[in-house]
């Protein structure tokens, strides 16, 4: 049920208003003085708030101010019913709520404005929720459910800012498939998409809260271990690896008879900095840098026989990395 909110010091008035709008099917709650009012907001949430101006405690500008600069309560739309008739009352009014109502008002009016206001706090809730969504899957692999490449570069630059600032260690794990075009080339595509999964699943599993895990595409993965050393990185990879070598990842049936389960191993590339470089201010370059060393590592382990780990340690992160 939307509930309204009525702040009017004014006791018939208030009355009339909440009346008229309980027999429209809202659910009301109701205030006589500013104060009141946001102790009514801080135990129940209204859909709208109705705001008198000229209230004791609290005027309804300082209400509306305080609902504007809390983020939780600043999409609560306001319409103030007032006596206040001057213009400059009309623009100070509508800077800080989506209407402006003046007393003597006939309550159809009224209701007919309650109802614009929440028609169009709805529209904007929708268009919030939509655009979280949008952003959301913006940095989310639609495959796997994790996080793609955009979204862990957005958060391995702030992870290595808080690490160059709380002088705190950051690795970089880098993970590859092995020889996943044959799985693609002999089980199919669609069976292919089973094993990226089950491969994330392991990897999400296998982290911390803290951590981040992401694909960067393909068969190719990442993860993001802040404030782990050298010996942490290893053993996360290590984990990981053993996990991926013991999976038995179910088949489709052939003509009716189950089929046997297919088994992967994955190689990983493990780049650990116990310290960051304080005079480098192109952040983009040191993140850069982490990669292309978590990279070198990967190269080497599938280069070396596969499914095995190698770890770099770098003393400090900068731009002169070798490369």
């Amino acid at each position: 049920m939307t509930v309204v909110l009525i702040a009017e010091d004014d006791p018939e008035i208030n009355e009339l208003m909440a009346l008229t709008l309980r027999m429209e099917g809202y659910q009301v709650v109701q205030a006589r003085d500013g104060e009141q009012a946001l102790q009514c907001v801080k135990q129940q949430e209204p859909d709208l708030v109705l705001l008198d101006v000229m209230m004791p405690r609290i005027s309804g500008y300082g209400v509306a101010r305080t609902l504007q600069e809390n983020p939780a309560t600043s999409h609560i739309p306001i319409i103030f019913v007032t006596a206040k008739h001057e213009m400059e009352d009309l623009v100070h009014g509508l800077e800080l709520a989506v209407d402006y109502v003046c007393k003597p008002f006939a309550m159809p009016e009224l209701l007919a404005r309650v109802r614009a206001a929440l028609r169009m706090s709805k529209l904007q809730e929708d268009l919030r929720n939509s655009n979280e969504q949008l952003a959301r899957l913006a940095v989310t692999d639609e495959l796997t459910g994790i996080a793609n490449r955009r979204g862990f570069d957005a958060h391995l630059e702030d992870e290595l800012w808080r690490a160059r600032r709380f002088g705190q260690s950051l690795a970089i794990v880098m993970f590859d498939l092995d020889r996943f075009k044959a799985v693609n080339d002999t089980y199919g595509h669609a069976q292919g998409d089973v094993v990226l999964k089950a491969f994330a699943e392991v990897l999400h599993h296998s982290s911390r809260r803290i951590d981040k895990v992401a694909r960067f595409g393909g068969e190719e993965f990442a993860a993001l271990l802040p404030a782990t050393d050298t010996t942490g990185a290893e053993t996360f990879a290590e984990k990981v690896r053993a996990a991926t070598e013991a999976l038995e990842i179910p088949r489709e049936s052939v003509d009716g008879q189950p089929a046997p389960p297919i088994h992967v191993t994955v190689s990983g590339g493990v780049a650990v900095a116990h310290a960051i470089d304080q005079g480098e201010e192109n952040i983009t370059v040191l993140t850069r840098a982490l990669v292309q060393a978590a990279d070198r590592c990967l190269y080497q382990a599938k280069g070396s026989g596969r499914n095995r780990i190698i770890v770099d340690t770098i003393e400090t992160l900068s731009a002169s990395a070798p490369a």
